[in-house]
């Protein structure tokens, strides 16, 4: 009877070991992955990486344990991550948005670190070049087509003259995009507004000092915007209702009325593929150049933020969607 209960006992603290601590079977790789923050881009970008990863890596009989983090929007918290990753020695680490890719940058020369959701990593101290990374560090920029996006507020807005950027005066990709934004517009006697702001609470105070002759609103792919786009939409509704144009679909889906976006699930599939790469094909990640989106833009509109702000979007743009 002991020896039928010892055996009992065994077995279930080994099933307890299996589903709790992960005892199983050792999988062959260990990915360790930092997100700056949860939204819906970001998100996107994550699962993405992992679905196409796994299912290359089963088609050559490999296994992948991922370690799933978020920063919760805090740097401190990225650097924290990444040194945990370090000290479970990982064979590849995923940063996704520029903090967390810097993050990482800064903790390890060893381990090979893909990014993804980095608009520019050159400026952004993560690479040399775009073609040659000469450093532990590649992968997949999102960077936003700046001058369509501009276009379609000039067709939002047919003469507009004056246009307000929101941005995070913290964030490298919102700092660059912007002077793409100046020097586009200034090419059309454009004036621009620079609204950066330290926090998402000064958003408020920010929005309310618009001048009234800004007729519309640009906001590049910002992470900080991009968690605070319920609440951007609140204020506008609720104000000036003026109509906003986003860097990326998953922000302009909650607060815009139209944009041109790049589809991040695609971006993390991509980004999957340089994975598997350097894991299976031994791929050098110091020569593998900085990859952009795969494919063109889409254009989306969101009527459900147009009626409520009571804005028309014109026919010339619905008839873009519809014939896509």
């Amino acid at each position: 009877m002991k020896k039928i209960i010892t055996f009992l006992f065994a077995l279930i603290m080994g099933i307890s070991c299996m589903a709790v601590t992960g005892c199983g079977p050792k999988a062959d790789f260990k990915i360790g992955i930092v997100q700056l923050v949860d939204h819906v881009a970001l998100d996107a970008a994550n699962k993405g990486f992992r679905e196409e990863l796994e299912a290359l890596l089963k088609k050559e009989g490999k296994t992948v344990e991922f370690i799933n983090k978020s920063a919760s929007g805090d740097f401190g918290n990225c650097t924290t991550i990444a040194n945990t990753f370090v000290a479970k020695k990982v064979d590849l680490m995923l940063a996704i948005a520029t903090p967390a890719a810097q993050a990482a940058a800064s903790v390890t020369t060893e381990i090979p670190i893909l990014f993804t959701a980095v608009t520019n990593p050159v400026v952004a101290g993560l690479t040399e070049s775009w073609d040659e990374p000469k450093t532990n560090v590649s992968g997949t920029s999102d960077l936003n087509p700046v001058e369509d996006q501009i276009d379609l507020i000039r067709e939002l807005v047919p003469g507009v003259k004056k246009i307000a950027v929101f941005y995070d005066l913290d964030e490298p990709n919102s700092l660059y995009q912007l002077e793409l934004v100046e020097d586009y517009c200034e090419k059309l006697d454009i004036t621009v507004v620079k609204k950066g702001i330290p926090d998402i609470n000064d958003l408020q105070q920010s929005y309310n000092s618009l001048d009234n002759d800004v007729q519309a609103i640009y906001i590049p792919t910002d992470n900080t915007l991009a968690n605070g786009a319920d609440q951007v939409h609140a204020l506008n509704k609720d104000g000036k209702q003026l109509p906003i144009v986003c860097g990326e679909t998953g922000m302009n889906d909650k607060c815009g009325v139209a944009t041109y976006g790049i589809d991040y699930y695609k971006l993390g599939k991509q980004t999957a593929k340089m994975a598997f790469k350097i894991l299976i094909e031994g791929a050098d990640i110091a020569k593998m150049p900085v990859e952009t989106a795969e494919g063109e833009p889409e254009l989306s509109i969101n009527q459900t933020v147009a009626d409520e702000i009571d804005f028309t979007i014109p026919d010339s743009v619905l008839n873009k969607v519809n014939q896509a």
